[in-house]
């Protein structure tokens, strides 16, 4: 996606949830504190001001997986939208990478906005579409690309997470071992 496009679309964004009487104002994270821990009702929707958070998942196998990374611009709505919307406990957590400042939004408080306020119902959806889009591209690597090409298009799409992030985080990312992943990267 275009990096102007997301930037505007993340400026937009805050300018709009600056602009609204929210219940919750700003609240910080700590380093390893989490925004939504396993079996927590998910009632709330996070908008991520600064800083960076990942979800996670515990498999049938008893594997924990990295699903997500939430930073600003590029991915900035902190949640566990299946969850949020069913109104069910959380089948995985988000916590804190890094010391974090973001503004959360109450379910019902959600509701109402998206009933009464037109422009932003109408930038949920649009964010809607493109973090939909950024799924089906996660997906389509998953199945298409072995290993090696899953390192490449990550170190090419986000050169500046794999800075930040310990190795074993970014295999669990892109679904490979750590040792694999450590094998390819003397390899580049």
């Amino acid at each position: 996606m275009d990096h102007k496009k997301i930037i505007s679309r993340y400026r937009i964004t805050l300018q709009l949830i600056e602009s609204l009487d929210l219940k919750n104002s700003q609240v910080e994270l700590k380093k390893g504190e989490y925004f939504i821990d396993y079996g927590e009702k998910t009632k709330k929707i996070g908008i991520l001001i600064e800083g960076f958070l990942y979800a996670n998942y515990v498999s049938d196998a008893g594997t924990e997986w990295i699903s997500r990374f939430f930073f600003p611009p590029n991915n900035f709505i902190v949640s566990n939208h299946r969850e949020f919307y069913l109104g069910k406990n959380s089948t995985e957590s988000i916590r804190a990478y890094e010391d974090s400042k973001l503004i959360y939004i109450e379910k019902d408080e959600f509701k109402k906005l998206l009933d009464n306020n037109p422009k932003f119902e109408r930038t949920v959806r649009i964010l809607a579409e493109e973090s939909y889009i950024q799924a089906m591209e996660r997906i389509h690597s998953f199945q298409s690309l072995k290993a090696e090409q899953r390192i490449r298009k990550f170190l090419k799409e986000y050169p500046e997470l794999a800075q930040k992030l310990q190795r074993q985080h970014i295999a669990s990312y892109l679904g490979i071992h750590r040792n694999i992943l450590t094998r390819i990267l003397y390899k580049l």
